[in-house]
């Protein structure tokens, strides 16, 4: 407590807002002032409805288990985890905190996002693993009034074509790095305004909260700039997709990295058997890895997005690629989420994947090569209404998600799925209007 209030006088805090991430991975809670926050902010007596872990992407509030319209969506309450409290440099005076979520009894809510991740981190130290992960993401910055980019070629790895968006993205990395969330890379995409930004390592919680908070910056000072920036998976028919790719180690209590085989140079048998987790399971957990309906059109052949369940050695086109490095740089990197997943659920979902991999002791296929012209990889999902059946039928995914979680993810997915199907497109129309 004391470095707390050392802290907001500091830096003069008047506002502090308390942060949690809903179903769908966007950021939610509420602003107080600081003088709240230290006579209840702090003690988590700031209360919120319920229905903030039970509404789909509008807002539409869903029925569940606990949340109902019978019991009223009751208040659930904003408990700050006092580790994660740092400025939010673009608004004058203010702090951030993230928070826990509990019930008016005090119990944690045990379809939090975070407290999800939290358990899954539990299981893997208690098998004598630490996890250690990164995550990059694509987003698009388009023109704020045109919604399209400002630019005309692809410029992906180029240093001069995104050149007019590097005020806006020099803001980005600065405010990020002010508020202790660190940028590894910021580089142009595959496509005329995007752009990728990988944030450095660290424990799944601390950089699943890193994402939540960098998405928060992009999108809050994009506007500044003159752009809207978007981490849809795919706004446009024409152009690349925008991808979250997670790179993962586990680390032994000896400080040595699991998935590197000293004597041979290779990946462990550790790493295979992660590798062999991920993959018997990707499947059942595409929901949580592309969680709407316009995520299945990123992925298609030659995209740099995977269709099948296969693995290669630094392979970009695999579901799981596999980057020997050395004895600190070894890990397996996740390329089958779209940028609008929830990385709490993303990560718990795949450390919990790879972790059986390890127990189960599982062996992978061989590495592919060229994977999209490979028959001999089982496909992923192809749509939402597939993933939802499979992660709605599957037991390892209630196993490593929770009963409830699943379900809600299945409403909403559900509810997604049948708004999708609803709509009349402009395409629809121009295709058919005067041909039928």
């Amino acid at each position: 407590m004391e470095a707390v209030e050392q802290f907001l006088k500091e830096h003069s805090i008047t506002m502090v807002e308390l942060a949690t991430p809903d179903m769908t991975g966007a950021i939610r809670g509420k602003r107080i002032p600081v003088e709240s926050f230290l006579t209840n902010g702090i003690s988590g007596a700031v209360g919120l409805s319920s229905a903030v872990l039970a509404w789909d992407y509008q807002m539409e509030v869903i029925e569940t288990a606990d949340y109902s319209w019978s019991n009223g969506y009751p208040d659930i309450f904003l408990r700050p985890d006092v580790a994660t409290l740092r400025l939010i440099p673009w608004k004058p005076n203010t702090a951030l905190v993230f928070c826990d979520v509990a019930d008016a009894s005090g119990n944690l809510a045990a379809v939090a996002p975070r407290d999800v991740l939290r358990r899954a981190v539990t299981e893997l130290e208690r098998a004598g693993l630490s996890p250690y992960i990164a995550m990059e993401s694509e987003f698009y910055a388009l023109d704020g009034e045109t919604l399209r980019s400002r630019g005309d070629r692809n410029p992906v790895y180029s240093l001069h074509d995104n050149y007019y968006l590097e005020p806006f993205l020099d803001e980005v990395c600065s405010m990020l790095l002010s508020a202790d969330v660190e940028v590894e890379a910021c580089g142009a995409e595959y496509a005329p305004g995007q752009v990728e930004i990988n944030l450095t390592p660290s424990d799944p919680l601390t950089a699943a909260d890193s994402l939540l908070f960098f998405r928060y910056a992009v999108k809050q000072l994009a506007p500044r700039h003159g752009y809207r920036a978007t981490f849809m998976a795919k706004p446009f028919g024409d152009l690349s997709g925008s991808g979250l790719h997670i790179h993962q180690s586990m680390w032994r209590p000896e400080k040595v990295n699991a998935f590197w085989d000293a004597s041979t140079g290779a990946l462990s048998d550790t790493g295979h058997n992660y590798v062999a987790g991920l993959l018997k399971y990707a499947a059942e957990l595409q929901l949580v890895a592309v969680p709407t309906p316009n995520g299945y059109k990123r992925v298609a052949d030659h995209s740099f997005a995977p269709t099948n369940l296969s693995w290669g050695l630094d392979n970009r086109c695999t579901a799981v690629r596999v980057l020997v490095r050395d004895a600190n740089g070894t890990r397996v990197e996740t390329r089958i989420a779209a940028a609008d997943a929830n990385p709490y659920l993303l990560a718990a979902a795949q450390l919990t994947a790879g972790l059986a991999g390890v127990t189960e002791e599982l062996k992978p296929a061989p590495p592919a090569a060229n994977s999209y012209v490979s028959a001999e990889y089982s496909p992923l999902p192809t749509n939402i209404w597939q993933a939802a059946t499979l992660f709605g039928e599957s037991d390892f995914a209630r196993r490593a998600l929770g009963a409830a979680t699943v379900e809600n993810l299945c409403r909403v997915a559900w509810s997604e799925a049948a708004a999708a199907q609803r709509e009349v497109t402009e395409w629809e129309r121009s295709r058919y209007l005067d041909s039928v």
